[in-house]
């Protein structure tokens, strides 16, 4: 049965073995920095001293959902809300967390230098270009995500932090056998089913409302109804490429800096190794039959309590380690396993898993890159003179139009700005401006006619001026018929839906077949053919299927999809029996004993957080006290 072991990681059936052993812990870190908010905002989220104030939270819950709104354009629009509080409640662990996180850092004086955290994010992956970490394309991820240059540090921070007091306490869980047996029986078993699916569009409705049943809805929906305050704001932007525009680099400037950060560009051979260390010959011996003999290197290594971050080098060149072993390994092939070898005072096997062939940027492209990034360099340092020149001309009672005529600045028109960043009309190049954070809350915090300080983004600085402001209101009676109407229709169709669920659960319960009952009310059934609880049945999700499957033979179960039901009972059960081979055990084992590490995780977490006073206002996040 279990025939996908080397996708487990991203499959189905890890997702199986998270659901059966009901292993929720979520690794959350890492969602955002600290933004600075007003002293009067209130905290929804305080841990000893670190809060994480309403305002923050707002926007990054904003954050999230226009994520996800990317993804999905309907997301978060469900009338009932689940979908914003299911993401609001997650947002709210994952802050929590932070905010333990932080404290923990602090009481065990855990934390990393900025030239640390940088050397990581000149290492990671999506910012190389050619194996060179490119700018622009750092550049590209911090707009992408909508994230501050400090909001990633500490990202990265936390994310270090985390495996320093977390997961490195829990390396190494062990999973019994008995468990692994149990699961192999649990995901064996298959099943049939008879279900009808009632769908919530489907419901006839035969009648229209009369003007007091939409006034009644006008009455009581007033949130829904509400139009939030809006501005129409003039924007003097200054984009790095703006200010960078027109700044000269010499060839001497690119030949110092191309000598100064040449490993940038050139890199040597280097080669993935794998190295086991013996004090005994004998040893080494022994490991290299058992290697020859066909074993998987980590596996014949961990038989010697060497752990696989112990014997993984990662990828070295020939001069990032000592001579007598830069020979072995560079004289070993791909793929190939060296003869134990004696190395100073131990004995050494040698694995090279992969080699990385050397590579050199061309100069042409190299000058390109550096020029680019020399510029970024000055337009960052002179766009100080500038701002304080604009600051100064405004203080000395010029107008806006008066410093943007002078400084010849473009300017930008932004009509109805609303606090989660969205306009009714913008200019393209100001979209993502006007969603940045710094940007929003400095819109909303000057009166009308009023101009701003400068602010400062990681893509350039504005100065703001406020032209209009649109106070909350609700929508005029006559302007919101459409919305009432379309309101009290979906008010019908859940009644009559639910009616319709209460007929049926009536006549399963006197006893009448599920086949017949589609009938009588003009439902289609459906029988399915065996299935296990990783497989769907019209696309349900696995948290459906298991709640299937926790049912007894001929049990009713009821399922809510949004508006939408699912009727469904059992109606066969198949013991199947799976035997495990040595290498779907092995890699089995792995996945349980990463879910057990997870749960332990969060109990660890508890633990840290136990000692410290921690405060949460769910209802300011709009969730249920």
């Amino acid at each position: 049965m279990i025939n996908k072991f080397a996708k487990m990681r991203n499959s189905w059936f890890t997702k199986i073995i998270l659901t059966v052993t009901a292993l929720s812990f979520m690794s959350l870190f890492g969602v955002s920095g600290y933004i600075n908010s007003a002293a009067s905002n209130k905290a929804v989220i305080k841990v000893d001293d670190v809060e994480i104030s309403q305002s923050e939270f707002s926007y990054l819950l904003q954050r999230e959902l226009a994520k996800l709104r990317a993804i999905n354009g309907d997301f978060g629009d469900d009338e009932n809300g689940a979908q914003k509080a299911m993401v609001t409640n997650l947002l709210a662990k994952a802050k929590l967390n932070d905010a333990i996180l932080e404290n923990t850092m602090k009481k065990y004086n855990v934390d990393f230098s900025r030239n640390l955290i940088g050397q990581i994010i000149h290492a990671m992956p999506q910012f190389l270009n050619n194996g060179v970490f490119d700018s622009q394309l750092y550049q590209w991820f911090l707009r992408d995500s909508n994230k501050s240059e400090n909001e990633l540090i500490q990202d990265i921070r936390r994310s270090v932090a985390r495996r320093v007091l977390v997961e490195t306490p829990l390396a190494g869980t062990n999973v019994p056998e008995i468990l692994l047996q149990q699961m192999a029986k649990v995901l064996g078993q298959r099943r049939t089913f008879k279900y009808v699916r009632i769908n919530n569009s489907d419901a006839k409705i035969n009648r229209q409302p009369t003007d007091d049943e939409l006034n009644l809805f006008y009455d009581d929906m007033s949130e829904e109804l509400m139009i939030p305050e809006k501005r129409d704001i003039t924007v003097l932007y200054m984009s790095e490429d703006d200010l960078a525009a027109g700044i000269e680099i010499s060839e001497e400037e690119v030949e110092t800096y191309y000598k100064e950060h040449k490993d940038d560009y050139e890199q040597p051979e280097k080669r993935q190794v794998l190295q086991m260390v013996f004090d005994d010959e004998q040893e080494a011996k022994n490991a290299a039959d058992k290697l020859a003999a066909g074993e998987d290197f980590s596996a014949v290594a961990a038989q010697y309590g060497q752990k696989a971050e112990d014997i993984d080098l990662g990828f070295v060149a020939e001069n990032d380690v000592a001579e007598e072993l830069a020979k072995v390994i560079f004289a070993t092939g791909k793929n190939q396993i060296s003869a134990p070898v004696q190395i100073a005072d131990s004995w050494q096997i040698i694995k090279v898993s992969a080699v990385q062939a050397p590579y050199k940027v061309a100069r042409a492209d190299a000058n390109r890159q550096i020029i680019d990034e020399l510029r970024q360099e000055k337009a960052y340092d002179g766009s100080y003179e500038l701002v304080a020149a604009i600051e100064d001309a405004f203080g000395a009672g010029k107008t806006f139009d008066e410093v943007v005529a002078e400084n010849n600045i473009k300017t930008y028109s932004v009509k109805a700005l609303n606090e989660d960043g969205s306009a009714e009309a913008a200019d393209k190049v100001m979209l993502p401006v006007i969603a940045n954070k710094e940007i929003i809350d400095t819109a909303f915090s000057y009166n009308e006619g009023e101009i701003s300080q400068a602010v400062e983004t990681d893509e350039g600085v504005a100065f703001i001026r406020v032209d209009k402001i649109y106070d909350e209101h609700k929508q005029p009676r006559e302007e919101a018929t459409n919305k009432l109407m379309a309101m009290w229709l979906e008010s019908e169709r859940q009644s009559v839906t639910q009616k319709l669920l209460e007929d049926i659960q009536s006549s399963i319960e006197a006893g009448d077949d599920l086949s017949a009952i589609a009938v009588q009310y003009g439902l289609r059934a459906v029988n399915t053919r065996p299935v296990t609880r990783g497989e769907s049945i019209d696309k349900l999700s696995l948290t459906n299927m298991r709640e299937l499957f926790s049912a007894t033979k001929n049990e009713p179960v009821v399922i809510e999809l949004g508006d939408d039901y699912v009727v469904a009972e059992t109606t066969n059960i198949y013991d199947d029996s799976v035997s495990l081979s040595a290498q779907d055990k092995t890699q089995l084992r792995q996945v349980l004993s990463n879910n057990v590490a997870e749960q332990l995780a969060e109990a660890l977490l508890q633990d840290y957080a136990s000692k410290y006073k921690v405060e949460v206002q769910y209802g300011r996040m709009g969730l249920g006290e």
